[in-house]
C-alpha cells in the first residue's frame, strides 16, 4: 500500500509517498481501506515531535473508508461496512488496522469527509464537557479557546446546546462571527489586549464558569484569569506549549479544578464510544455543524498539512484516497 512516511520530524516538506506492506487485521481488529483522512490537531503535533522512527511508521489520527477484512473474534462488522476509524498511528496510509473498539458505522447519509472528522474533533469536545459536568448548562457561562478549530467549533455548538452563553476566542473575525449562527454568543479576538481583560470587560468584571482550553501555552494561564472561584478548566491543546508553568498557588487560592482531556485513551469505553455513535447521527440529521475547510489529494500530503497549520480556519483539512488502488 502506499503510505505518508516521515523522514524525520519537522515540516510538511518532511512526508514522503512510499510503497509499504499492507497491514494485516489482528485478534479484534477490522482493516479498513481509507477514503477520507481528517488532519487532526495531534497529527500536526506528531509531525513536528515524533521520532526516532520505526520503519514504515505511519502517523495519523482519523480516517474513514470501508472494512475489506475481519480479524478473529469481531463482531458487529462485516465487510463492505462504511466506518470512521481512530489509532493514535496509521491514518495516512490507503490501509489501516484498527481494533474495532475504534471504529463506528458511518450513517448511510453522511459523507466520508464528514465521517472522518467525527471521532476526534467533536468527539473530544462532548467529552470534555461531559468531564466537566455540562449536562445543563443554563445559567452558566463557558469560555473557549480557539473557537473555531475542530474541537473548538463542535464544543460550541455543544455548550450552547446545554444552555450555556458561549464567549469564544480566535484570530479571525470573521470565522467568529459565522459562529454566532451555530450557538456563539460573543467573540474575543486574540491579536489585540488579552482575552482576559476582554472577557472580563465584556461581562463586566465577573467571571466564566468554564474554560474549555484548545490552545494551551500562555493562552491556558490567560483563560484561567476568566474563572470564577471553584470554576473548572478542561485542558486540550497544547499548540502553545506543552510546558506552560501553572501557578499552583493561584489554583489553590481560587479552588480551581484543572481537568486533562485526552480522549483517545479511553475512546473505546462504552460511554465515550456510544458518545462518538451519537455524535455521527447528529452530523447526518444536519444538527452538528462539521464543516471541510479544504480536500487535498492525497499525493499533495505536504499541501494539505500545510494548510492545516494556517490560523484562521474553519473546520478541518481533509485529504482524499482513489477508491480503486
Amino acid at each position: 500500500m502506499k503510505a505518508a512516511l516521515l523522514r524525520g520530524s519537522g515540516g510538511p516538506e518532511q512526508f514522503e509517498i512510499a510503497e509499504i506492506p499492507d497491514p494485516v487485521a489482528g485478534p479484534g481488529e477490522v482493516l479498513v481501506r481509507i477514503e477520507a483522512i481528517s488532519i487532526e490537531g495531534g497529527d500536526l503535533v506528531s509531525r513536528r515531535t515524533a521520532g526516532p522512527f520505526e520503519r514504515d511508521h505511519v502517523i495519523g489520527y482519523a480516517a474513514a473508508g470501508t472494512v475489506v477484512a475481519l480479524g478473529p473474534a469481531v463482531s458487529g462488522f462485516a465487510v463492505g461496512d462504511r466506518v470512521a476509524t481512530f489509532g493514535f498511528t496509521g491514518s495516512h496510509a490507503e490501509l489501516r488496522a484498527v481494533p474495532a473498539g475504534q471504529c463506528w458505522a458511518i450513517p448511510p447519509g453522511l459523507d466520508a469527509d464528514v465521517a472522518a472528522t467525527i471521532p476526534c474533533g467533536p468527539g473530544t469536545a462532548a467529552h470534555a464537557l461531559k468531564l466537566a459536568g455540562l449536562e445543563d448548562g443554563a445559567g452558566k457561562t463557558v469560555l473557549i479557546t480557539g473557537a473555531g478549530g475542530g474541537v473548538g467549533l463542535a464544543a460550541v455548538q455543544l455548550a450552547a446546546r446545554a444552555g450555556a452563553r458561549v464567549i469564544g476566542t480566535g484570530t479571525n473575525r470573521s470565522v467568529l462571527d459565522t459562529l454566532r449562527q451555530h450557538g456563539l454568543s460573543d467573540g474575543i479576538v486574540t491579536t489585540g489586549e488579552p482575552a482576559s481583560e476582554q472577557v472580563l470587560n465584556l461581562l463586566g468584571g465577573r467571571k466564566v464558569d468554564l474554560l474549555i482550553d484548545n490552545v494551551g501555552g500562555p493562552a491556558l494561564s490567560d483563560g484561567l484569569k476568566t474563572l470564577r472561584d471553584g470554576g473548572k478548566a478542561v485542558l486540550i491543546g497544547v499548540f502553545g506549549g506543552w510546558h506552560e508553568p501553572l501557578d499552583a498557588g493561584f489554583v489553590l487560592r481560587r479552588r480551581l479544578s484543572v481537568i486533562g482531556c485526552l480522549l483517545g485513551a479511553v475512546i473505546s469505553e462504552p460511554a465515550n464510544y456510544r458518545l462518538i455513535a451519537d455524535l455521527l447521527k447528529l452530523a447526518e440529521q444536519g444538527q452538528l455543524y462539521t464543516p471541510i475547510d479544504a480536500g487535498f489529494s492525497f499525493s499533495d500530503v505536504a499541501a494539505a498539512h500545510t494548510r492545516a497549520e494556517e490560523r484562521g480556519r474553519l473546520g478541518r483539512v481533509v485529504m482524499h484516497i482513489p477508491s480503486e488502488r
